[in-house]
């Protein structure tokens, strides 16, 4: 015969089984919370919506395939020159490229890159970039719609880079 000792919320064996339970409804709650506040990852593809799926745009990258369009950065320190190749006429003035961080669009970094002639093109990057990135560069303000891509590390400094239109 067992006698109790004190009232039942001082039992040792009662706080021993249900501590883990609180605990873990905790950890749901905040799951729960991060799950409401926080957004999804970045998509730096093209997509739409269409009724109730996603689809991606390609007209950008079949533009680039069709006009045999590629590109090699040049990555020393913190400047960037990138050799435009390809059937383009006439070369864009300017192109963006955008250094994707693959889940945080916070830590995306964007650098201008300005035609010095023949398709060649200089920019220098705002901040140090480090870590897996996706490369995707493009024209600003011209009518011909193309990009190309890259993902991958971001490579170690003096190294090179080939941007390619995304295979269908």
């Amino acid at each position: 015969m067992s006698t109790i000792e004190g009232p039942w919320y001082k039992q040792f064996w009662l706080w021993f089984i249900l501590t883990p339970l609180f605990i873990v409804m905790g950890a749901g709650f905040f799951m729960l919370y991060l799950a409401i506040v926080t957004s999804d990852g970045v998509i730096i593809d093209n997509p739409y919506k269409d009724g109730k799926g996603y689809v991606e745009r390609t007209a950008e990258d079949d533009f680039a395939r069709s006009h045999q369009l590629g590109a090699s950065l040049f990555w020393q320190q913190n400047n960037l020159k990138v050799k435009l190749t390809g059937q383009l006429a006439p070369m864009p003035e300017s192109l963006e490229l955008l250094i994707a961080f693959p889940t945080s669009k916070a830590f995306d970094v964007t650098v201008t890159l300005d035609h010095q002639g023949l398709g060649t093109y200089f920019g220098t990057l705002p901040e140090p970039v480090a870590g897996n990135r996706q490369l995707l560069l493009q024209p600003i303000d011209t009518e011909q719609g193309w990009r190309l891509h890259y993902n991958g590390m971001v490579p170690p400094l003096n190294s090179q880079i080939e941007l390619n239109p995304k295979q269908e």
